[in-house]
């Protein structure tokens, strides 16, 4: 019988509270949840296994992509694992190690003379006309995407066995902190909780639409300009002018009556090197953003706070999208 994307969910990612970084900060209790102990080292393994199963399941013989790094890698990685053929699409600037592992996993790398978002457009066009599976994010993959991050909820909640007062998730296009909120509002309706946490986005300081409008106050995002953006190789998971499932993330912090803030990239260096001191924890630094949005929600509410962080990769990776 052929799988469908429901009968294989991925392992579970380590969780454990990080006691020495509660004495270190603003902490009542804070507890890691680590995804770069997925396969590929970053929570893209979420939604890649998925993806090769749906266009296995539709009949198509090839996956696509653009991508600058760590979704390129894991959905190169899973289309071999199943037998299929993948193709990412990356910006020429990009010379990342992680161009090297896409092609170990066999897939096919190509180089399109553009930003990140311009990529994503020219290969969801170059799926249409090729007839390749279309793995990029927004559009109708979202429910999708949606989905397989609600499974961090899920195991948060199994591995804790309550839901916490808060979760701090970085943010890029937005896909997984709306993802991991649904994912606890289902667990609500299906009575396994009586709470859901309040949410706190980080992102950084060079240009994101979702932390940029709620910091303005706005409910409607606002994409930003291409000039508007500062991008570096500290911030690039994270930095921004369109986010594909902003609209959703932005709903999602407002819902939960949570915060977002914008990280320097001098605290996102400072904090990945806190996590690797205090906890052995390898953490891309842009990850580590989701550490210190979580402490400044506790000093501006001049108390101790009980959260959960998500670290989306692990320090030798370099982009979440």
């Amino acid at each position: 019988m052929e799988e469908s994307v429901e009968d294989e969910p991925p392992n579970k990612t380590p969780f454990f509270r990080a006691r020495n970084m509660e004495r270190v900060l603003n902490f009542k209790r804070l507890f890691v949840k680590y995804e770069g102990g997925g396969v590929t080292g970053t929570q893209k393994d979420r939604i890649s296994k998925y993806h090769v199963m749906r266009a296995r399941e539709l009949g198509y013989d090839t996956v696509s992509l653009g991508s600058c790094g760590n979704y390129g890698a894991s959905l190169a990685y899973f289309a071999g694992e199943y037998g299929i053929k993948s193709i990412i699409g990356v910006p020429s600037f990009y010379s990342g190690e992680r161009l090297n592992e896409i092609r170990s996993y066999g897939g096919q790398v190509l180089d399109i003379p553009m930003k990140y978002e311009g990529v994503v457009e020219y290969m969801r066009q170059k799926a249409a006309d090729e007839n390749w599976y279309d793995s990029n994010p927004g559009n109708s993959n979202s429910e999708l995407d949606f989905q397989g991050y609600a499974m961090i909820a899920s195991e948060i909640l199994e591995q804790l066995g309550r839901s916490p007062e808060f979760i701090a998730v970085p943010v890029g296009n937005g896909t997984t902190l709306t993802g991991i909120y649904k994912g606890f509002k289902l667990l609500r309706e299906a009575g396994l909780t009586d709470s859901v946490p309040r949410i706190i986005a980080a992102s950084t300081e060079g240009g994101n639409p979702i932390v940029r409008s709620w910091r303005k106050g706005t409910r409607r995002i606002e994409d930003l300009g291409p000039d508007e953006v500062r991008e570096t190789s500290i911030n690039e998971p994270l930095v921004s002018y369109i986010s594909y499932d902003g609209q959703a993330a932005l709903d999602s912090i407002y819902e939960s009556n949570g915060y977002a803030f914008e990280v320097p990239d001098t605290e996102m260096i400072r904090y990945s090197q806190l996590l690797m001191d205090h906890e052995h924890v390898d953490a891309l630094p842009a990850s580590s953003s989701a550490v210190f949005a979580a402490n400044r929600v506790a000093k501006t509410l001049n108390r101790k706070i009980d959260c959960v962080v998500v670290i989306t990769g692990k320090g030798n990776t370099w982009k979440t999208q």
